[in-house]
């Protein structure tokens, strides 16, 4: 009689713990959205430089329109002096429709004192035929740096944008123009491309793609891992021959394949640099 009284609890207790995990990890972290701040130093700024990233929204796969607003309001309370989007900006997967304009004009609302620059995902090549990343990043006031780079002159900065690494054609040399006493940071969608370059003149790479696992479990995750995104997964790195350089890679803030998180926040991410 006791043993039947501890397996009905036993049974009971697991399937409260399965069924609400489900739907925590459906319905609740899904739709949270924190900010998660980091503090660096370098000696190349003459005064502190606030840095807000985000990535991989996939805005309509499992995330809608009301999310990418609740990300702006996030961004904008920052008082950000650069925002940085590290691709992968619409879901490529499933049947589902968003109105790119409708978009533009949301991230057009972004301020930044000193620009906002964005670099392509592989979900950007995907769905090329269909939406032209490029435009409507521009439209909404978005410099789209491909194999580019871009100079902040008042702020001792450059930015250099890598192609999309695993879709693109990325030029792993581009690093070799960075510029000698500026602060110059690497913008790429996959974290793990950086271990095929010398990285060693940069300061700061930024990073998305990996979802931070979507879902931590353990053994589950490391095998669900994307191309380009096995080894730097989330948070911030040292890397570079000495362990000189900064790599942060972002959780991101929407989901592809299944919609669950679990474990892994929504986030977008503030970065102080200080002299």
């Amino acid at each position: 009689m006791k043993f039947g009284k501890f397996l009905l609890l036993a049974s009971i207790t697991l399937t409260t713990i399965v069924v609400g995990s489900y739907l925590y990890a459906r319905y609740v972290e899904p739709n949270l959205l924190m900010v998660n701040r980091e503090k660096l130093e370098n000696s190349k700024l003459e005064a502190p430089l606030k840095i807000v990233f985000f990535g991989d929204t996939h805005i309509g796969e499992f995330n809608d329109h009301d999310q990418l607003d609740r990300i702006i309001e996030k961004i904008n309370a920052e008082n950000a002096d650069l925002v940085i989007f590290t691709g992968d900006l619409i879901g490529s997967t499933g049947k589902f429709s968003v109105d790119p304009d409708a978009i533009s004009q949301s991230l057009a609302r972004i301020n930044a004192t000193y620009g906002k620059v964005a670099v392509t995902g592989n979900h950007e090549y995907a769905l090329f035929r269909k939406y032209n990343y490029e435009n409507l990043m521009r439209a909404a006031g978005f410099t789209v740096l491909i194999n580019d780079w871009l100079d902040i002159s008042e702020l001792n900065v450059r930015l250099l944008g890598l192609d999309d690494a695993f879709r693109g054609d990325p030029d792993l040399n581009l690093t070799d123009e960075v510029l000698v006493g500026s602060y110059n940071i690497l913008l790429t969608h996959e974290p793990d491309i950086v271990d095929e370059m010398d990285i060693n003149a940069v300061e700061l790479v930024l990073a998305g793609h990996t979802h931070g696992g979507q879902i931590s479990l353990p053994y589950l995750t490391e095998k669900i891992l994307p191309t380009y995104g096995k080894k730097y997964v989330q948070g911030l790195f040292a890397i570079g021959s000495q362990g000189q350089t900064d790599l942060f890679v972002t959780k991101g803030t929407g989901m592809t394949k299944l919609p669950f998180r679990f474990m892994n926040v929504p986030e977008i991410v503030a970065i102080e640099i200080v002299p």
